[in-house]
């Protein structure tokens, strides 16, 4: 039981050490993002370059009189023009009704010849023609004349159906006119609208015209003849083609390994997979197929050894888990499959050998855009054909017709192959003739060709970074500095370029951040405890390398902190006076306080200083404030004064009976009980806060009593007032003490007494004259003296 409780223990002890240790997380690599990818970007024409063309002869192989192809605009043009088809042929004069017999025929040396007869020719018999269009009509004259015309002439007249055209006049030549070897042409098209039958019946006169005795020379006429351009009929074939290649990435296409998956009576033979027993079914089941990252599977395809012999059936089966699939179910080859992520194949057969089985992705579709315009004139319909051709596999095979608009789409992942890094289109469209010979051009114009399905999956891995680790701090220190970002590293983002994230769990302890690639620890003023911290780097993907780590912060007794006096304290000499002042501390309560003077005494608690300075003038004290570890000390600066302090002693009205109506000498006595002496001092008398009198005390001893008087003529209808004698209402005096200068009485007042009574008690009233005269003679010589004295400085409110 010991051993088995130490084991117990240590696999405990080691998972608490784990997780107090800092954590860190990085995960494996994951889909970055997915493109799609254009993988035949040649299509858009916008590069002559990547295009070779040619047009051709049918059969030959010789270059193209009548096709060319080229990439021009942004776009693949194949366009045939065959030019109006015409021959021309002479036909010579097979009659002469002037019996000029050696001018009938071809040139053949025999001439007939006149100086001055006409030499008249017909009969340009066109046998074998006159079915043809007539585009131009020329005279041709075989003839001679040796010798230079001085005064004769050569004349050449046309007849033709009932008109007559002089052509030319041959006149004072400067030489021999030789035509026999190079006939002289004439064009007469424009003369009529020819038809055959004008042409066959025309008449051409040749005169010798001789002026004088004696002829300058003579005419000779081998042949004449009427030279026809007409439109005849012709054929012909050619073709232009257009190809190009793109590679560089790798096509959609999945090969599925024959090798691996599951059989049933099939077996691998040198030609492929069949069946393992003669005669009988075999059957193989794919493995899984797993659909690539936000793609599409497509459609599967199979080759055979001997494609006559074809009885391969195929099935099919999904999952979206990749756990539980779907019952198998048949399908045609090349049919697409339904979407899901997960796919398996069974295919079964007893005479074929299959040499590959592959599944495109995405439904791989070539898309043709363009159109046929012109006109189809002379084009054989059955022969006109235009072909497309992916990786030298035709693809369609489709007429030479007028289409102001083809939109086509092929799917072409038959024609591909598993491990296929390019992908060959070509462009093939003959033009066939057979043609009346008209002119005809004839244009197949291509303005896209695009093929859809290729995709690149990006993956991208994790950053990865040195931990930083657990931190132990220590209260009121300065932080950490702690080298990071430089010790990560990606594999697709420079670590500058990282991106760092704090989550702090106790931002009152502790501030984070990132600094110049630095991970910097900043405390929080007079704070200690723990904080977790988790750093999250991400790179340009958002893939993330995260690592959690502690922060322990010692704490420490902080030294109390006291605050500072005002510069100069005043104080009345051997006064108590109270003077506050305040103090902190984060960590401590139990405070003490101390000063250097016997005379001042410190109240931690209420935070006040009791002051009892002995001797005037200006003195310092120490104050010290300690807690258990350390203190805190200031300078109090004092200046210690020695100030009056009056008071008012006693207020008297005298013994008598106070009634409404009589005048009542206020006598108010003020002492002195400060340290220094004060003079002019005010004293107001008041009932009931009304002014009663103000009167002044010129000079007042420290320890002396003095007094003023206050005429007060006692107020009607009222039972008691309460009279008040305020000193120094305006503090012009600096005092000790400042809140003991009123007094108050509280006065009775009987009614007044009736009209014999009064008569009765003038005698008194007399008396009172006589001491209220001693009184104003007396204030009369104190007003006398104060109008001598200099005035006060009065203090500022």
């Amino acid at each position: 039981m010991g051993v088995s409780y130490s084991k117990n223990s240590t696999v405990i002890f080691m998972l608490f050490l784990l997780l107090l240790a800092p954590y860190s997380a990085v995960s494996a690599r994951s889909v970055h993002q997915t493109n799609l990818v254009d993988i035949f970007p040649e299509g858009d024409f916008s590069h002559t370059e990547n295009w070779t063309l040619g047009a051709f002869t049918s059969f030959s192989e010789d270059p193209a009189s009548y096709t060319d192809a080229m990439v021009a605009d942004q776009r693949l043009t194949m366009i045939h023009h065959r030019p109006l088809n015409q021959d021309s042929m002479i036909f010579w004069a097979q009659s002469s009704p002037t019996d000029s017999n050696n001018s009938i025929g071809t040139p053949d040396g025999a001439t007939s010849w006149s100086t001055g007869p006409e030499i008249k020719l017909s009969s340009f018999n066109a046998f074998g023609s006159t079915g043809y269009d007539i585009l131009a009509v020329n005279v041709v004259v075989a003839f001679s004349v040796p010798d230079p015309l001085y005064q004769d002439s050569v004349r050449f007249s046309l007849n033709y159906d009932g008109q007559y055209e002089p052509l030319t006049t041959f006149a004072h030549t400067q030489g021999a006119l030789d035509y026999l070897s190079n006939s002289w042409t004439y064009n007469v098209t424009e003369l009529t609208t020819w038809d055959w039958n004008m042409i066959q019946n025309s008449v051409m006169t040749l005169d010798y015209v001789s002026v004088g005795t004696t002829d300058d020379s003579q005419l000779n006429v081998d042949a004449v003849g009427i030279k026809v351009v007409m439109k005849t009929p012709w054929y012909g074939g050619e073709y232009g083609s257009a190809q190009a290649q793109f590679s560089g990435h790798d096509m959609p296409i999945i090969g599925l390994d024959l090798m691996l998956g599951s059989s049933e009576n099939m077996a691998l033979a040198e030609c492929g997979l069949q069946s393992s027993i003669p005669g009988s079914s075999g059957r193989w089941t794919s493995e899984i197929i797993e659909t690539p990252p936000n793609q599409r599977i497509g459609r599967p395809h199979f080759t055979l050894d001997n494609e006559s012999l074809d009885d391969v059936i195929l099935e099919y089966s999904f999952s979206d888990d990749g756990i539980s699939f779907s019952e198998f179910s048949a399908m045609d080859e090349h049919m697409l499959l339904p979407d899901h992520p997960f796919t398996q194949l069974r295919i079964s057969t007893i005479e074929a050998c299959i040499t590959s089985i592959t599944v495109d992705v995405n439904d791989p579709t070539l898309s043709l855009q363009g159109r046929i315009f012109g006109d189809v004139d002379g084009l054989d319909s059955v022969y006109s054909r235009w072909l497309l051709f992916v990786n030298d596999e035709l693809v369609t095979n489709q007429p030479v017709a007028l289409s102001p608009s083809l939109s086509l789409s092929f799917p072409i992942g038959k024609y591909m192959s598993a491990g296929d890094t390019s992908v060959k289109v070509e462009l093939k469209s003959w033009f066939t003739w057979d043609s009346q010979g008209n002119e005809s051009t004839t244009a197949f114009e291509v303005t896209s060709i695009s093929i859809t399905g290729g995709y690149e999956i990006e993956w991208d891995e994790n950053p990865v970074c040195i931990p930083v680790g657990d931190q132990s701090l220590t209260e009121d220190g300065g932080g950490r500095i702690l080298p990071f970002l430089y010790r990560c590293t990606d594999d697709r983002t420079s670590y500058e370029n990282l991106q760092v994230e704090f989550s702090n769990s106790n931002p009152e302890l502790v501030v984070v951040d990132l600094t110049e690639g630095d991970v910097r620890l900043s405390l929080q003023p007079e704070s200690s405890g723990q904080a977790s911290i988790q750093t999250t780097v991400s790179d340009s993907a958002g893939n993330t390398w995260v690592e959690v780590f502690i922060v322990n912060v010692q704490n420490i007794d902080d030294t109390p902190v006291l605050q500072e006096f005002q510069s100069l304290v005043p104080v009345e000499l051997s006064i108590p006076t109270e003077i506050a002042f305040d103090y902190s501390d984060v960590d401590s309560t139990g405070l003490t306080a101390s000063s250097n003077r016997s005379w001042i005494t410190v109240d931690v608690f209420n935070k006040t200083l009791m002051i009892n300075a002995p001797s005037p003038g200006f003195t310092s004290a120490l104050i010290s404030l300690c807690d258990q570890t350390s203190c805190h000390e200031r300078i109090l600066d004092l200046e210690v004064l020695s100030l009056p302090d009056l008071i008012v002693e006693e207020i008297d009205l005298g013994d008598d009976v106070i009634r409404a109506g009589d005048i009542v000498s206020i006598r108010v006595l003020v002492r002195n009980i400060g340290q220094a002496q004060a003079s002019l001092i005010s004293v107001r008398c008041e009932s009931n806060s009304e002014l009663i009198d103000y009167e002044t005390l010129p000079l007042l001893e420290p320890g002396n009593v003095a007094y003023v008087t206050c005429d007060w003529q006692v107020p009607e209808g009222k039972e008691q007032v309460q009279i008040r004698a305020v000193i120094d209402r305006g503090l012009e005096i600096t005092e000790g003490q400042e809140d003991n200068n009123e007094g108050l009485l509280a006065v009775a007042i009987e009614p007044a007494l009736s009209s014999n009574n009064v008569q009765s008690n003038r005698a008194a009233i007399s008396d009172g004259m006589f001491w209220g005269l001693t009184i104003v003679s007396l204030l009369a010589i104190g007003g006398f003296f104060v109008f001598l004295t200099p005035p006060k400085i009065k203090k500022l409110q």
